[in-house]
């Protein structure tokens, strides 16, 4: 019998009495997940979701009691997420189950609209940018494609057919070097982690709450089918096979503010320093619905044959995101700088309406391959592996709309220092009836381009260890690891140089300026109707429109040139059959890294205390060739760079008695540069008279990497029934740290200087100064196995990450003021109450992430994230061979993503990355599933 079975069969035998006392603890549950939406919930919620996969693994990194006995034995600080715990918390990737891990926060910003799909992409640890981490599947490199940053997107994972997730606090130098903030490794099963032959179906629906009150879809679900068998003499052969399909729909609502200006009109203009300005007032103010379908589908497999000397596996692995979504947005503009399309500007008296579309459809797929053995020669053991990834980021025929009308001469006031509430106030009711109509706008122009970066790594790994007999020196372990990623990227625009323009032609011929568009009205352009948009806070009607009128214009003439001046008449016309290659190719790069390895340490043990000292090196060669774009010409330039970093390591391990568990490490780390920050593409501007270069701009392939040293002590006590108790502290000194931008879908910004040489004005990215991080960590878990019957099965877990953090960006126009660093809360927590017993589980989880730097600026009001938290509950009932589970995801419907310019909440953010929305929400999400194993 397997251990999923003897699970059901308990459940099934247990007695009608002990279910009646589950139920009376489950109701305190539901008491106190209705108290945590005012207070008790702050003050003793649970961790937990849906227990919606049925536990029929054996391995002891599968259960949480398995997780905490790896943890308890690492050499390192680490967290282990088990596929039991997975299957606990309401998630629709990884990252929400990841969020939870002390120190460990998740996040997706608005580059591309992704905080409004309701799913989290990131994950930071200890504060530390996702980009300063390393991640691995299986333990090898997994391939990232992203040219914006070197994080990786966790969307791809679901929380399907996994064994664990390892979270590496203080790497060893046998693991990769490039992680100042950590390792997060994937694991996937084999056959071996299971008792006997097994075969799972998993099955849920879906339901968005918000996009079922917007009137849009709502519903989704999942399938997942899972299989494991052994055979051959002995057993000594395993097949282990999972696959999946995941589709989910969901709506977003957002609000963003830009144009702020002094309000005292002495002030405008001459006021740089806004948090010294005498308030400020916004000019624009844009309303941003969004609607999404999210499809991911994938699996794993793994072949294995194990015996007492050798071992030999091969395993694969496939994840593919799809989101197709649609973003509509309704502005409106009072007084702001605007801009013609002949290239004049106006500020106009008065009120002016907009309107616009965007597709944010993008694809996300991720594969490996890796075939390895091990060997047991008594002291010497070997293993090797060879392994090949390939990853893609794709976003083909993104097209976009905008519309306009002419200038209100009314008035209108914008404040939206609440963004809950209306913040709009008419001049007149005539001003609010023609800005807020759905005939005052038309749409002028479409553009678009076809996008994709692709990155296709290969590696090769080989380990030996030996084990020395008796005296302090344990044993004794090198290896070499090389990886080779070859990346290509490209952004073709539809309508030549800069993005250009389609716009809309006149009868006689005539492309008008966008303040006479000449294009069908908003309320014409096929669509429907939202019942409502935030409750009111945008007044008007607010439409979704189709995305197929806006496709049909561009799509069919994409390839063209830009619409350029007419000389003669001063409007803008058309010019089509002029695209050039300089059009097509100017955001080309193709490039490739290699990075070779070698390591070597020792383990050493003095009584009660183990040590690991060692030292790993890492070359990195790097060679590109990026698309130069001079005038007319065009071509491949080479940018090259090669560098080194030895990394040296020490992780102390003490256990003085069998509960208690202390740990001390001091390491030296690193962070490569974004790689569009060191290959990008390149302009050449030039004196029209004498076609002598006058500036340049480049990325910079000599950009340094950011270096880290990393000390950290830990103190842990391991008590009965999976009781731990541990408290951390660590600190971090950062050089030549790079502020880079991580929003989705863009170039990544950085300091950029601009210097005269040879009488050429070069600009080009460049190294930040310093920066440190010093933290605190406090987690304690326990179940009260003390109290009697079904009691017993109660528990309750409470994690806090408390933590202080200091920056140089190096910027000219900061003039070394000191920063937090980007992405760093000062304080996160998680509080959760669990009960497991008699096939009963009920989780109820709160978790909150404190005030946290977003990006910088020039006029002294950086932008930040203000504090989230979510309300997260799951139930489910084991019986039999089947468990059925109810979920909901944000409970408490509270907002995940809030972005102000300055720490407080006074001024709404603005724009960032391709990304409309500051105040974005997404409601709660339901799910009820069912799963049947034998």
């Amino acid at each position: 019998m397997t251990v999923g079975n003897e699970l059901f069969g308990r459940a099934a035998s247990s007695r009608r009495g002990a279910l009646v006392q589950a139920a009376s603890v489950l109701a305190l549950g539901a008491a106190l997940s209705g108290a945590a939406a005012s207070q008790a919930l702050a003050q003793a919620a649970s961790a937990g979701g849906a227990v919606d996969q049925v536990v029929v693994t054996a391995s002891r990194w599968n259960t949480i009691e398995g997780a905490i006995s790896e943890k308890k034995n690492d050499i390192s600080v680490t967290s282990v997420v088990s596929a039991e715990e997975i299957a606990q918390r309401p998630a629709g990737n990884i990252v929400d189950v990841l969020s939870h891990v002390p120190g460990l926060s998740g996040y997706s910003d608005m580059g591309l609209g992704q905080a409004a799909t309701g799913e989290r992409q990131y994950v930071t640890i200890r504060g530390i940018d996702s980009s300063y981490n390393a991640y691995t599947l299986n333990g090898i490199r997994v391939p990232q494609a992203d040219p914006g940053s070197r994080a990786l997107s966790l969307r791809m994972f679901p929380p399907f057919g996994l064994q664990a997730v390892k979270v590496v606090k203080t790497p060893t130098s046998d693991m990769q070097g490039d992680a100042i903030g950590g390792i997060i490794d994937i694991r996937t099963p084999t056959a071996f982690d299971f008792t006997g032959p097994m075969t799972r179906i998993h099955a849920e629906g879906a339901w968005a709450g918000l996009a079922d009150k917007l009137g849009g879809k709502a519903g989704g679900g999942t399938v997942q089918g899972e299989i494991a068998r052994r055979f051959g003499p002995g057993g000594a052969f395993g097949v282990y096979f999972t696959a999946y399909y995941d589709q989910k729909n969901s709506m977003g609502e957002a609000i963003e503010i830009g144009g702020y200006v002094p309000t005292l009109a002495a002030e405008n203009g001459k006021v740089t320093d806004f948090s010294k300005a005498n308030g400020l007032s916004a000019t624009s103010v844009r309303y941003d619905g969004y609607q999404n379908k999210i499809q991911r589908y994938g699996g794993n497999f793994s072949l294995d044959w194990r015996t007492p000397r050798q071992s030999l596996y091969l395993q694969a692995s496939y994840g593919h995101y799809e989101v197709t979504g649609d973003d509509v947005q309704r502005s409106i503009s009072t007084g702001a700088t605007s801009f013609y399309s002949n290239g004049t500007t106006f500020s106009p008296v008065g009120v002016r309406p907009g309107a616009y579309y965007q597709e944010r459809d993008q694809t996300e797929q991720t594969g490996t391959l890796k075939l390895g053995g091990a060997t047991n020669l008594d002291r010497l053991s070997l293993e090797y592996e060879v392994s090949a990834g390939y990853a893609e980021n794709a976003r083909p025929d993104y097209v976009e709309g905008s519309l306009y009308g002419p200038t209100d001469p009314g008035s209108a006031l914008i404040d939206f220092s609440d963004p809950t509430k209306n913040g709009l106030t008419f001049g007149s009711p005539a001003t609010a009836a023609y800005i807020l109509g759905l005939d005052t706008v038309r749409l002028w122009k479409v553009q678009g381009s076809d996008s994709a970066s692709t990155n296709a790594v290969y590696g090769a790994k080989f380990d030996a260890a030996y084990k020395v007999d008796g005296g302090w020196l344990d044993m004794l372990r090198g290896g070499l690891d090389i990886n080779v990623s070859k990346r290509d990227q490209y952004q073709h625009q539809f309508f030549g140089a800069n993005g250009g323009n389609f716009a809309i032609v006149r009868a006689d011929g005539v492309i008008p300026p966008f303040t006479d568009s000449a294009g069908p009205a908003a309320g014409a352009i096929p669509g429907r109707n939202l019942p409502s948009f935030m409750d009111g806070t945008f007044p008007g009607t607010f439409r979704i429109f189709d995305r197929s009128v806006f496709q049909a214009l561009a799509v069919p003439n994409k390839y063209m040139d830009h619409f350029g001046l007419d000389p003669v008449t001063g409007l803008v016309r058309g010019n089509p059959g002029a695209y050039t290659v300089n059009d097509y190719m100017r955001n080309s790069v193709h490039g490739t890294e290699s990075i070779y390895a070698g390591y070597g340490e020792a383990n050493l043990r003095f009584g009660d205390l183990q040590a690991i000292a060692g030292a790993r090196y890492e070359y990195t060669d790097f060679d590109a060739d990026v698309w130069q774009v001079d005038g007319a010409k065009g071509g491949f330039q080479n940018v090259a760079n090669t560098y080194g970093q030895l990394l040296p390591s020490l992780n102390l391990v003490y256990r003085p008695s069998s509960p208690f568990v202390l740990r001390g490490a001091v390491r030296k780390s690193f962070a490569r540069p974004a790689y569009g920050l060191i290959a990008r593409s390149e302009s050449v501007a030039r004196n029209t008279l004498t076609d002598e270069i006058v500036s340049i701009s480049r990325s910079n392939p000599d950009l340094k990497a950011a270096e880290a040293v990393n000390y950290d002590a830990s103190i842990e006590y391991y008590g009965v029934k999976g009781t731990i108790l541990e408290a951390n502290v660590y600190h971090k000194d950062i050089d030549n740290f790079i502020y880079a931008a991580a929003s989705a879908g863009g170039y990544p910004s950085a300091n950029t200087e601009s210097a005269p040489v040879g009488g050429v004005i070069i600009s080009r990215p460049e190294n930040g100064k310093s920066a440190n991080l010093t933290g605190f960590e406090f987690n304690v878990r326990h179940t009260f196995a003390e109290l009697p019957g079904a009691w017993s099965g109660l528990g309750v877990g409470v994690s806090a990450t408390l933590q202080r953090s200091s920056a140089d960006s190096g910027r000219p126009d900061h003039f070394g003021r000191k920063t937090w660093l980007p992405r760093a809360p000062r304080t996160m927590y998680n509080l959760d109450l669990f009960y497991n017993k008699y096939g009963v589980r009920a989780n109820v989880s709160y978790q909150y992430t404190g005030l946290q730097l977003n990006g910088l600026t020039g006029n002294n009001l950086d932008t930040y994230l203000q504090p989230v938290k979510s309300v997260d509950l799951s139930l489910s009932y084991a019986f039999r061979k089947m468990v059925v589970s109810f979920a909901v995801k944000n409970l408490t419907d509270n907002v995940l993503f809030y972005k102000t310019l300055g720490k407080t909440t006074q001024y709404l953010g603005t724009q960032e990355g391709g990304g409309n929305g500051s105040y974005v929400e997404t409601g709660r999400f339901f799910t009820l599933g069912v799963a049947y194993a034998w």
